[in-house]
C-alpha cells in the first residue's frame, strides 16, 4: 500500500492533535476545566464529535465539570506518543527542507531534527542551523547511532523513490513524504503523504463550489 496509518482513522488522530492545542491554549488562559462543547466551539466541531473521539481512548470527563485540562493534556500527549522524544532526519536540504529545519515549534512537541541528508557536495560535511549534513549513503549508520525514528522526505520527485527506499533500508519506521511519489510499504512502516498542491486544490474547490453536493452519480 502507498500509505499505511493503522486502523484508527486519520481524521480522529488529527482531531486529537487539535484538541491538545486547544487545551494548551485554554490552560494558558488559566482555565482549569473545559467542556466538550467549548472544545468543539473553538474548532468548529460538535460536542458529540469531541466526546466520541475522546471516548475511543478512555473516560476522561467529570460529570458537571467537563474535562480537567492538566490531566487531559497529559493523557492526550501520551496517546499521541508525545511523552517521549522523537529523533528526525530530513532527507533533502532544498527550500522545504530548510524550512523544516528552521521551524522552532517541533522541539516543543518532542520532535528533534538530529541529521540532514543531501547529495550536494557543497553541503555535505557542513552544518545547517547547527545540524550536520551527511551524504544519504551514511543514513543507515547514522540512523542507528542517533536512534532516528522518523524521516521527512523533501527531495525532488525524480529521486524520491530512492530516498524513501534508503529510509526503509535504514529501518526508520515513520515517514512523512512531501513528494508526489507513492510506493508500497510493509505494515511495519508508517507513511503519511502530504501533497501541498493537492491541499491548495481542495481549498480552490470549496471556494469555487461551496454548495456542491456530490451524489455519487
Amino acid at each position: 500500500m502507498a500509505e499505511y496509518l493503522g486502523p484508527t482513522p486519520i481524521a480522529t488522530v488529527t482531531r486529537l492533535s487539535i484538541y491538545l492545542r486547544t487545551l494548551e491554549e485554554a490552560q494558558s488562559e488559566n482555565i482549569e476545566y473545559i467542556s466538550s462543547m467549548k472544545i468543539g466551539q473553538r474548532n468548529g466541531f460538535t460536542s458529540a464529535q469531541v466526546r466520541k473521539d475522546l471516548s475511543c481512548f478512555g473516560n476522561f470527563g467529570q460529570k458537571g465539570k467537563g474535562y480537567y485540562i492538566p490531566s487531559l493534556i497529559k493523557q492526550l500527549r501520551s496517546i499521541l506518543g508525545l511523552s517521549q522524544k522523537w529523533n528526525i532526519a530530513i532527507m533533502g536540504l532544498g527550500h522545504l527542507g530548510q524550512a523544516f529545519v528552521g521551524y522552532k515549534g517541533f522541539q516543543k512537541s518532542g520532535f528533534n531534527i538530529v541529521a540532514i541528508f543531501d547529495t550536494d557536495e557543497n553541503k555535505i560535511g557542513t552544518k545547517y542551523n547547527g545540524i550536520p549534513v551527511h551524504h544519504p549513503d551514511d543514513l543507515k549508520r547514522i540512523a542507528k547511532n542517533k536512534d532516528i525514528q522518523i524521516a521527512v522526505i523533501t527531495v525532488p520527485s525524480s529521486v524520491a523513490k530512492a530516498s524513501i527506499q534508503r529510509v526503509i533500508d535504514a529501518k526508520i519506521k515513520g515517514i512523512l513524504n512531501f513528494t508526489d511519489v507513492r510506493i508500497s510499504l510493509d505494515n511495519e512502516f508508517v507513511m503519511k503523504n502530504v501533497n501541498l498542491v493537492g491541499e491548495l486544490e481542495t481549498i480552490a474547490f470549496y471556494i469555487t463550489r461551496p454548495d456542491w453536493q456530490c451524489r455519487g452519480i
